[in-house]
């Protein structure tokens, strides 16, 4: 049985998108669906994905996760007109179906993988996917844990010329990573024009700000922490502003932990990636954030 220990981790949960949700079509054989996208992430009900994969979802409120056979699966999760949305890549992928995306129609379409049986039924064996190749098997794994955010009736503004229907709230999910030497964790981002009520980003740029520490998991005083920067979706690298960020670099104890806030600035099209610890002579931290 698969099972998942969990370890507390700090987090807050303070992220907050004033985003648009627009609906699409999700095409699966003769079948369509109403699916949405919400911040270039694509959701469909709870009881659409049971249809497609062919077996029961069922929702552990206490430890906030997806149950599909015995199976426990992370994803973003919404509630919209009293409906669980889920989100498609997170749950189908790695049951083996493709995902394709038409621009000009708006259309998902999803293709079942090989091994589909002719009863409906998926051979379903679903590993965990931490995103993280700094992770080694002698280090605990932690895993994600927030509450549902929910999309509430209003008005928002045409965008790109697609007219929204709501406007919704998103909680950033904590993520962390770690190599030999250290741990970092990204406990929140957003996305903001002013920052502090006083900086104001450039015409046409946006201030990424990401809350983050950095433990020393060594057994020695690490003397130079490194250096972070932020890589958008285009793998465009950006440094933080030193006078905007309160991360100050400090002399870390065997267990240590330094916490600050990062501040970048980058342009309003592109979406924050990845967060980097480079440090001497040991292997680079990669946090994903997408």
């Amino acid at each position: 049985m698969y099972r998942i220990l969990f370890s507390l981790v700090f987090f807050i949960v303070g992220l907050v998108f004033s985003q648009s949700l627009q609906k699409a079509d999700l095409l699966y054989n003769d079948n369509k669906f109403s699916a949405y996208i919400i911040n270039n992430t694509s959701y469909l009900s709870k009881e659409d994905l049971a249809y497609i994969i062919g077996s029961p979802i069922k929702w552990d409120n206490e430890e906030k996760i997806v149950i599909i056979d015995n199976m426990r699966i992370y994803t973003k999760v919404l509630i919209y007109k009293s409906q669980m949305l889920l989100g498609i890549k997170e749950i189908l992928q790695p049951l083996g179906y493709q995902i394709k995306w038409n621009q000009n129609t708006r259309t998902i379409t999803i293709i079942p993988p090989i091994n589909k049986n002719k009863d409906h039924k998926a051979n379903i064996k679903i590993e965990k996917n931490t995103n993280n190749t700094n992770n080694t098997d002698d280090k605990p794994k932690e895993q994600q844990k927030y509450e549902i955010p929910f999309i509430n009736n209003g008005k928002n503004k045409e965008q790109s010329g697609v007219k929204p229907d709501q406007s919704l709230q998103i909680v950033f999910i904590p993520r962390s990573a770690f190599n030999e030497e250290y741990k970092v964790t990204v406990s929140d981002m957003k996305e903001t024009k002013i920052y502090k009520g006083t900086y104001n980003a450039q015409s046409g740029y946006k201030f990424v700000i990401i809350n983050v520490s950095q433990q020393n998991l060594s057994n020695k005083v690490q003397l130079y922490t490194g250096k972070f920067t932020l890589f958008d979706n285009r793998n465009t690298k950006y440094e933080y502003i030193e006078g905007l960020s309160s991360y100050v670099l400090q002399i870390l104890m065997p267990m240590g932990i330094n916490f600050g806030t990062l501040v970048f600035e980058i342009p309003e099209v592109s979406i924050p990636s990845k967060l980097i610890l480079e440090t001497y002579g040991s292997t680079p931290i990669v946090i994903n954030l997408l």
